[in-house]
């Protein structure tokens, strides 16, 4: 019996949006949630994106504690005794995109999705449901009189009409192209600037607290 082929892209399917006050903390799993990414979205730019990857590859027990160190360095920067510094914002099963018109940005997330075809043993699916975000805080908004019009002219657009994904096959390439690319030696697919060194950013130093075993 053959061997079943590599994917062609791979990538997360499950995503958790959080929220503090100065980021979006986007954690993405893989389907068996043994494997996590967190992509860092700052909410201080009232016009720019601005977006880390701290290219880590977390375990769950890891993407916990970042987490509940979040949540506590928040509670403890806003003084918020009682509260949760840390808001579960919305889950969801991938990222359309960001889009921008006269003010700050916003994600759009897929919050539904249904199974509609297998290629190869590739899962495809429709969209069903989306929800879009503004990202920048309230405090740095900067308002503009027609951004609700051209809001209305995007959303206008039903992704849940003909919208179809995969997390694993790359629907925007034909499948002849597909089976060409699965038959390339492995070494024509690697990246040469692929960067293999991974690091995690300090929570406490980009949400402006004390690192652990710094002074005060």
């Amino acid at each position: 019996m053959p061997t079943a082929a590599a994917p062609i892209i791979s990538s997360v399917q499950k995503l958790v949006l959080y929220e503090t006050r100065a980021r979006y903390f986007l954690v993405g799993s893989n389907h068996a949630e043994t494997k996590y990414r967190v992509l860092k979205i700052d909410r201080t730019e009232p016009k720019d994106l601005v977006i880390i990857d701290d290219r880590h590859v977390y375990t769950q027990q890891e993407v916990r504690e970042l987490l509940g160190r979040l949540d506590l360095g928040n509670r403890t920067k806003m003084g918020q005794k009682g509260s949760a510094g840390l808001f579960r914002a919305v889950s969801a099963f991938g990222v359309v995109g960001f889009v921008r018109f006269l003010e700050g940005y916003y994600i759009v997330l897929i919050t539904k999705r249904r199974k509609m075809a297998d290629i190869g043993g590739h899962a495809i699916y429709k969209i069903e449901d989306t929800n879009m975000i503004y990202i920048p805080n309230d405090s740095v908004r900067v308002t503009h009189p027609d951004e609700a019009r051209y809001l209305r002219i995007f959303q206008n657009v039903d992704l849940s009409s003909n919208f179809y994904f995969s997390y694993s096959y790359d629907l925007s390439h034909s499948l002849q192209y597909n089976l060409t690319v699965l038959r390339m030696p492995l070494e024509m697919l690697k990246s040469e600037t692929t960067q293999t060194r991974q690091e995690s950013f300090d929570i406490f130093e980009d949400e402006g607290l004390i690192t652990q075993g710094g002074s005060g």
